[in-house]
């Protein structure tokens, strides 16, 4: 377990150099700070933070500040929106961020951060550190002062994905009297293509069985459901199926005019469906309608509610 603080084992006499570097826009007279569990990040007091500076790169709008910290220095820390007294307008959810710097810097380095607001690149392979933020992606140095480049996500059998969009760019503030030899990067998530499906849209009332009534049913429900798979389909999207029984009549049969966000329809049940005991001069009495309503060449729900009543 990696324990946070501002040393690491044996106290350390050697300083490192560490820059805050967050791309946000703001309105006038707010500001962004950075404040963390250590002293010299305020110990989550967002009074004693450290306030950044703006500046524009581009059509960004840049934030930016630097502590020396100790070699072996880590601790937690969050962004935060603040006006002219400190006040927060808004901080960052999720969990925090955490920092803790490898051995091995070297006197007076910078360390830079290079953050977005809470994004985080975390992947499912061996490669991409199995969605844990300690043993993901280390990046290398560069030798150029911006470079462009993609994530890939590799899965154990060695099959590659490169994500979809535009090149993403790295760029490092070449006034800088000393170039960073770390860059920490946040900057989004894994940009994969969106699922598609093919699928097949229709109101309730225009399914058709040999068992129907006419104007749509459930249970036929089933059968289209075979019918879309048979056919490659992925989706299926109906029109509202809520009860819209409210005048008796032919306006009856706009979907969306429903007396309930809850009920639904009873006029897509198949009554003879409903029980086994279900008695034979109903079931006649819907066969003999049923034959009525199929020997005419147009049915409204008006007539087909009448004949369910």
């Amino acid at each position: 377990m990696v324990e946070l603080g501002l040393f690491s084992g044996k106290k350390s006499l050697k300083t490192v150099n560490l820059s805050f570097r967050l791309p946000y826009y703001t309105h006038w007279g707010q500001s962004v700070l950075v404040c963390g569990s250590e002293p010299l990040l305020g110990s989550w007091n967002v009074k004693r933070g450290l306030l950044l500076s703006p500046s524009h790169q581009d059509s960004e709008l840049i934030w930016c500040g630097r502590i020396t910290v100790p070699s072996g220095f880590g601790c937690e820390y969050s962004y935060y929106l603040v006006d002219d007294s400190r006040n927060v307008l808004r901080g960052e959810d999720g969990t925090k961020r955490k920092i803790l710097l490898p051995e091995g810097i070297q006197e007076g380095e910078v360390v830079e951060l290079h953050d977005l607001w809470q994004v985080y690149v975390l992947g499912s392979s061996t490669q991409l550190g199995q969605w844990k933020v300690q043993d993901g992606l280390k990046l290398n140095s560069l030798l150029n002062n911006s470079s462009t480049y993609k994530y890939c996500q590799i899965d154990n059998t060695g099959n590659d994905s490169l994500e979809v969009g535009p090149n993403r760019e790295l760029s490092v503030d070449s006034t800088s009297k000393s170039m960073p030899r770390y860059i920490s990067l946040s900057d989004g998530i894994f940009r994969e293509m969106p699922w598609r499906g093919a699928g097949v849209a229709i109101p309730m009332f225009s399914i058709r069985s040999k068992d129907d009534l006419g104007v749509g049913e459930f249970l036929d429900l089933k059968l289209l459901v075979d019918l879309a798979v048979e056919s490659g389909f992925h989706l299926v999207q109906l029109l509202p199926i809520n009860d819209t029984s409210v005048h008796g009549m032919w306006w009856d049969s706009y979907p969306y005019s429903s007396l309930s966000v809850f009920a639904l329809h009873p006029l897509y049940l198949r009554v003879q469906a409903l029980s086994d005991n279900v008695p034979e001069k109903i079931k006649l009495e819907i066969l003999k309608a049923k034959e009525h309503l199929d020997g005419k060449v147009l049915i409204s729900s008006s007539s087909h509610h009448e004949r369910s009543q």
